[in-house]
């Protein structure tokens, strides 16, 4: 009687384990259904210089985007969208050469000044800054400011750029190697300019020194060609001073890797359009090589001293003030 009993138990419990799978599948694939346009498949576009990601990144919204309407303007925008520069050398905007490469010097220039203030900086790279500015005349999204500039709390003789140095030169695998740049003060009602960018941060992976921004929106035509430029510098930066504080065996192995840009949302403003198109159209199917003139940097110490003495004896600098084109 136990028996009967038992292998009874036995059964009923398979056939409600069938039962259970059977209608979680169903729930599980009707659910998906139902919510899959809330769940869009994340989208990672990857070139080895900036003008491949910039025209995969204005393909990619222009046939796949969806139409918004925000502060800064209506447009066309993909969501969940990851921009990964494979080589961080290669981040000159050639295929707008002529305005974006005395833009992209400009706006390194502010960043290393790293001044709040609109007039001390940005505003030389665009009198677009100045409308954002509040009413003591600064911006939040100089993010220079953040990385070069703004002290600890606890160590005020330590930048966010010294902790990250700090962090990867104790441990390799450290994973506190962050640089913050959207802050709580930015949160005012009232505020024009709220940074597109969270943060920075730097890791060693499979002994290449790489870099995961988080950027809660990425215009593809004014934003991502010059936060990637800047970005992949600081990476270079952080490369090659790491590289001159680390045991000679170490120091032989890290290699300059990727830089990865994880943004929310990535448009087209309806603004500029027309001109983004048009450089789709130009130079999607172009197969001229990509090139770049500017410097590599051999010297992370003397590179970080012209950004504090506003110098020039890197060819890195050197060449950064000489396209900048504010002496003329």
């Amino acid at each position: 009687m136990i028996h009967i009993n038992f292998s009874l138990g036995i059964r009923a419990f398979k056939l409600f384990l069938v039962l259970f799978f059977l209608v979680g599948d169903a729930i599980g694939n009707n659910t998906t259904t139902d919510l899959s346009p809330f769940f869009p498949q994340p989208i990672h576009i990857v070139g080895n210089n900036i003008d491949e990601l910039v025209l995969k990144g204005i393909k990619h919204i222009k046939d796949h985007g969806e139409l918004f309407q925000a502060r800064a303007g209506s447009g066309q925008q993909s969501y969940d969208v990851t921009y990964t520069l494979v080589n961080p050398l290669n981040r000159v905007h050639n295929i707008r050469r002529t305005v974006a490469v005395k833009y992209l010097c400009r706006e390194f220039l502010a960043y290393f000044n790293g001044s709040l203030n609109v007039d001390d900086g940005l505003a030389q790279a665009s009198s677009m800054w100045k409308t954002l500015a509040d009413k003591n005349n600064e911006i939040a999204s100089n993010y220079g400011y953040y990385v070069f500039h703004q002290k600890l709390p606890e160590n005020e003789g330590m930048t966010q750029y010294d902790w990250v140095i700090t962090n990867l030169a104790k441990n390799l695998d450290s994973r506190k190697a962050f640089i913050n740049i959207n802050q709580l003060h930015h949160k005012k009602s009232d505020s024009k300019d709220y940074p597109c960018t969270l943060g920075l941060q730097f890791f060693v992976r499979n002994n290449h020194l790489c870099c995961s921004v988080a950027s809660r929106s990425t215009d593809i035509y004014t934003g991502l060609p010059y936060d990637m430029g800047f970005f992949s510098f600081v990476t270079e930066l952080v490369y090659r001073d790491l590289k001159g504080r680390l045991n000679p065996e170490e120091a032989s192995q890290l290699k300059l890797g990727y830089v990865s840009m994880r943004t929310n949302f990535t448009q087209i403003y309806d603004k500029t359009r027309g001109s983004v198109l048009k450089l789709l159209e130009k130079f999607e199917n172009n197969s001229e090589i990509y090139h770049s003139d500017m410097p590599a940097i051999h010297d992370a110490q003397a590179t970080l001293k012209d950004i504090y003495a506003k110098t020039t004896y890197t060819p890195v600098m050197k060449w950064i003030h000489k396209h900048a084109e504010l002496e003329k």
